[in-house]
């Protein structure tokens, strides 16, 4: 009998409203690919040697409490998208940024808010999304904006960005929805036809049945440009680059760092 593997769609939970819309997303895209979610806390009070104690004679207090309760509202928060989903959760002693990191070697996709690692942490180590992107073992999705869209799957091109086009051509074949193709604003008219070409061949040849819209170009090379041109997707699917010599990580282009910063919508970070 031929073993079926479940995907595993793994959540990076805290306490923030980014985080919680994390939960959502990654609950619903887990019910749409048949997958499991798996609901991670990084306790990091433990590495700052606090005192997580409960408070002697009062129940359910202390910091680890605490803790166990985020988890415990973000599974409530994924019933409420999807009753019958299939959660494992678990609070994991560690800086935020390397738990996820080890536990995407066991994952299929990471999904964290546009803060979803907190505040005060992005503030001392700086862009969370980045850094588990650079390294991470699975794509990074990164949840950000209104999750009711019902557009496209948006995709923004790169030259060496073949794993992100037969990425998009799976999540629009999971969703439902066609491909809108987004290039570089320096692309005039005839680059940017022959590249939609290009991406409709290679579309067609993994699933005829997915349709490319056409394709965007930005108007100007302001980085607001390339959201603007985007509007409306459901979710974008922006390639990283792999670094020369070290192929476990990537590099951020210049289209991922500006989506990251100005996108409306979920983002979903190819490694190619």
């Amino acid at each position: 009998m031929t073993s079926v593997t479940v995907p595993r769609i793994t959540v990076g939970v805290s306490d923030t409203p980014e985080a919680d819309r994390a939960v959502r997303w990654a609950a619903h895209h887990a019910h749409v690919v048949g997958g499991q979610l798996h609901l991670v806390h990084a306790f990091v009070w433990t590495e700052l040697d606090v005192n997580t104690d409960p408070i002697p004679g009062l129940t359910g207090s202390g910091i680890r409490a605490a803790a166990d309760g985020l988890i415990e509202d973000a599974v409530a928060i994924a019933r409420q998208v999807h009753p019958d989903l299939e959660i494992t959760s678990q609070v994991i002693d560690g800086n935020p940024v390397p738990v996820l990191l080890h536990v995407s070697s066991r994952s299929d996709v990471m999904v964290v808010g546009g803060r979803g690692l907190g505040r005060l942490l992005t503030l001392i180590v700086g862009s969370k999304s980045l850094a588990l992107a650079a390294k991470a073992c699975c794509p990074v999705v990164v949840v950000r904006g209104d999750l009711a869209v019902d557009g496209p799957i948006g995709l923004i091109h790169h030259p060496r960005g073949q794993e992100a086009v037969q990425r998009a051509v799976e999540l629009a074949r999971g969703y439902g929805r066609p491909i809108q193709l987004v290039v570089r604003a320096d692309a005039d008219e005839q680059r940017a036809q022959q590249i939609l070409g290009e991406v409709r061949e290679a579309v067609a040849s993994a699933d005829p049945h997915i349709e490319v819209l056409g394709v965007t170009i930005p108007t100007t090379h302001a980085p607001r440009e390339l959201v603007h041109a985007s509007e409306g997707a459901a979710l974008m699917v922006v390639p990283g680059e792999r670094v020369e010599g070290r192929p476990e990580r990537i590099t951020a282009p210049r289209q991922l760092v500006t989506v990251l910063r100005y996108a409306h919508t979920p983002v979903w970070i190819e490694r190619s």
